[in-house]
């Protein structure tokens, strides 16, 4: 495990000050063009001109707990919560690709993961929570994790079930810092769902990725995470993974730690093990390593898919990605 998270906490992000090279930047392509649930088109993209950038997160609440819930606290009975559990089966993604493993996200070897109190821990962790939602007749859980006060990341396959003939998720709500029963920071509910083409028209995972709008600004109460993309290769950085698996009890947190891998255009890879139900986890940058100028904690992909050769992967946080990302942020 790196001994940059063999706490419950993340160190703060240091500024990078290496230079990110001459590296052209990312540009954006059709299968990149935004798609929202209510038809609503996005405003326009923000765009960059440097080969790496970041987006800062806020790290502290301005308020108590529920205070900018749309749901107040609740704590569930245990009757109540292992209905729960019954309902909301964690979602897997549907393996569009055939670069992508035949099998349920997945733990490597022996499980690494590790229990995170998400309230007592504070930030990040509190940033993190488990969604909900219906598609068709199923109900599933995934992980999302705040980027404004109002919004969440999340995977591509939990706001749409893919491809042309898929569907979007209805009945969404999002639990900040879930923790079985408990939910300190209250919920909400998703007022807008977000992907893109390349998701909801063509099911590809280099694709996958969305985002929810809240009917709320939780985010005052929890913070939320940064973003930072970069062209430059991701392999070594140091990073986490914080979600909801559904291997583990029903709406509890864990976390695994590890380096990257893989580096792809698109898609992120690494040896860090997951479950079914964090599909839409952040893979979050620890310790201001690797080639980004985020300072604080900052994802830089979404968690959406198994072991293929070994690795765990999630969709790049690219120029593009980011650009939607914000898009979707800034969008009334």
């Amino acid at each position: 495990m790196s001994s940059a998270f063999t706490s419950r906490r993340l160190t703060a992000l240091a500024l990078a000050t290496a230079a990110l090279g001459l590296a052209s930047a990312a540009q954006a392509d059709n299968k990149n063009m935004p798609t929202a649930s209510d038809g609503s088109m996005p405003s326009v993209m923000v765009t960059s001109t440097v080969p790496g950038g970041a987006f800062a997160g806020h790290t502290k609440r301005g308020v108590a707990l529920d205070a900018e819930a749309e749901f107040p606290a609740s704590r569930l009975t245990a009757a109540e919560q292992a209905a729960f559990a019954a309902t909301f089966k964690p979602k897997i993604a549907p393996y569009a690709s055939t670069a992508e493993a035949l099998d349920p996200e997945s733990v490597i070897n022996s499980d690494r993961r590790f229990r995170v109190y998400p309230q007592e821990s504070g930030y990040p962790y509190r940033a993190v929570g488990l969604l909900t939602f219906n598609q068709g007749s199923g109900s599933f859980s995934c992980t999302a994790w705040l980027i404004s006060n109002n919004t969440v990341a999340t995977a591509g396959h939990c706001v749409h079930s893919g491809g042309s003939t898929g569907v979007w998720s209805t009945n969404v709500v999002f639990y900040p810092a879930r923790n079985g029963g408990l939910s300190p920071y209250g919920s909400c509910t998703a007022t807008r769902l977000h992907s893109v083409a390349g998701w909801t028209n063509s099911n590809n995972a280099e694709y996958d990725y969305g985002a929810a709008r809240l009917n709320c600004t939780i985010g005052n109460s929890t913070g939320w995470l940064g973003r930072a993309w970069t062209t430059a290769s991701q392999v070594g950085v140091p990073i986490g993974i914080f979600g909801y698996p559904g291997d583990k009890l029903s709406g509890t947190q864990w976390g695994g730690a590890g380096t990257v891998a893989v580096s792809e255009t698109r898609k992120t890879r690494y040896p860090i093990d997951t479950a079914g139900g964090q599909s839409g986890a952040p893979v979050v940058q620890a310790d201001g390593t690797g080639p980004s100028t985020c300072q604080g904690d900052c994802g830089i992909a979404i968690h959406a898919y198994a072991a293929s050769g070994g690795n765990n992967s999630g969709t790049r946080i690219t120029q593009t990605v980011n650009n939607n990302l914000q898009t979707w942020i800034n969008q009334p």
